[in-house]
């Protein structure tokens, strides 16, 4: 290939180095490097810097040479490069997502299509902008889009794993230099301070919930801190009431399936640590034991009008239908409110188990293990900032067992 040369250009008052590239075949094309500078006093700062642009390409041309020389097929690799960086956005971005399929939760799957086919897609579908194109600049420019249009900057930070992660799997394999999210300011996550009830506003919460369609999972989520997906997720073939234990290692999620979305189960929980089996509190067992027979009366007064398919499930509503995630948040809030109650999201519902049994005395291992979570210091932050706890406060007792004896 040939060495890169470049001249500089002046265009609406900024200075530009006009990069000439080469292909395979010796082709020239051109390409536009804005170098930040405004055009008046600045020629020589102008010049330097073109030379660091020159030279940042000469080196990415080197490299590239000696990554085609270890090659078993360098034609075929060169092409794929080509290819690759000539994709615009959304399309890599897609073809990344349907690769990296088989080691992504489903509902990051989803979660991820809709950041491609919405936002992304607005932002760069008309501009053309390639993966090969794609700067730093043109990143920054990307999460002020997603700023103005009211996002906030965790969600924005959730665009900018997405990109970093695909664009980081293009450079592993050599299809790109280097990754443009390391030269882009990414977006900042904002401090969020968790929400929990008091112990009597947990105790009124669920003499209230009583008599709502959405009790058993309320009381799941009170006493265990079950994610919504595991409170809907639980199984009658889970608990063991001769050993009296639970095991949580299903889930229940909004799926696409067919272009319609649906509760749909997976037996692949959210992290390693969210498969656990806990002891079966007895105040829960007798509520169960009573859901059942609920279950039951419900099959046999619709008869075939009662759906069958979901019978392992305990939390299904009173024709035995799944109960769909939504479902449970829209009927939460409408608990809250119906009832006075200060306003929590149903997630909340785990912050307040965890910061009962921290009141309680049970140190935050224990706990995490309880919650099934992953990382003990990120749910410790949530504590830390309302006072429960303190910094350094991480350590002692393991297992489930000092949780059970708190909660009995």
């Amino acid at each position: 290939m040939k060495e890169v040369t470049g001249n500089l250009q002046v265009k609406n008052g900024k200075y530009y180095v006009l990069v000439n590239l080469y292909d395979r075949s010796g082709k020239r094309s051109i390409k536009w490097v804005a170098l930040g500078l405004d055009a008046r006093g600045n020629k020589k700062a102008a010049k330097a810097r073109m030379a660091e642009v020159l030279d940042e390409y000469n080196r990415s041309q080197r490299k590239l040479m000696r990554a085609v020389s270890k090659k078993k097929a360098p034609e075929q690799f060169i092409q794929r490069r080509e290819e690759i960086q000539s994709q615009p956005i959304a399309e890599f971005l897609t073809d990344w997502i349907d690769s990296a399929s088989n080691r992504l939760q489903p509902s990051t799957i989803d979660g991820y299509m809709k950041m491609v086919n919405g936002r992304i897609t607005e932002f760069f579908g008309n501009s053309g902008i390639t993966i090969g194109d794609l700067a730093g600049e043109d990143l920054n420019d990307f999460y002020a889009y997603l700023e103005d249009s009211g996002l906030s900057g965790t969600s924005a930070l959730r665009y900018h794993g997405l990109i970093h992660a695909a664009f980081s799997y293009a450079v592993k394999k050599e299809l790109l230099d280097d990754n443009p999210c390391d030269h882009a300011d990414h977006p900042k996550r904002e401090r969020y301070r968790a929400l929990f009830y008091s112990e009597d506003e947990l105790r009124d919460l669920l003499m209230a919930a009583r008599e709502s369609p959405i009790y058993i999972p309320v009381m799941l989520a009170a006493y265990y801190g079950l994610r919504r997906s595991e409170a809907l997720g639980l199984k009658w073939s889970n608990i063991d009431f001769q050993s009296k234990t639970i095991s949580i290692s299903h889930k229940v999620i909004e799926a696409n399936v067919d272009g319609k979305y649906q509760a749909k189960g997976f037996d692949r929980m959210k992290n390693q640590s969210s498969n656990r089996t806990l002891p079966l509190i007895e105040d829960v067992e007798n509520e169960l034991l009573y859901h059942r027979q609920q279950q039951s009366m419900n099959a046999a007064v619709l008869r075939g009008a009662y759906c069958h398919d979901c019978d392992d499930y305990v939390c299904t509503d009173a024709t035995g239908q799944l109960m769909r995630p939504n479902f449970i948040s829209v009927q939460f809030g409408k608990l809250l409110k119906d009832n006075g109650f200060r306003h929590i999201r149903y997630h909340d519902l785990r912050h307040t188990c965890a910061s009962l049994l921290l009141k309680n005395g049970i140190p935050m291992k224990a706990i995490q293990e309880w919650l099934g979570a992953l990382n003990i210091r990120g749910n410790s932050q949530h504590f830390c900032s309302s006072g429960l706890l303190k910094q350094g406060e991480l350590g002692g007792k393991n297992g489930t067992a000092a949780c059970n004896k708190r909660i009995k």
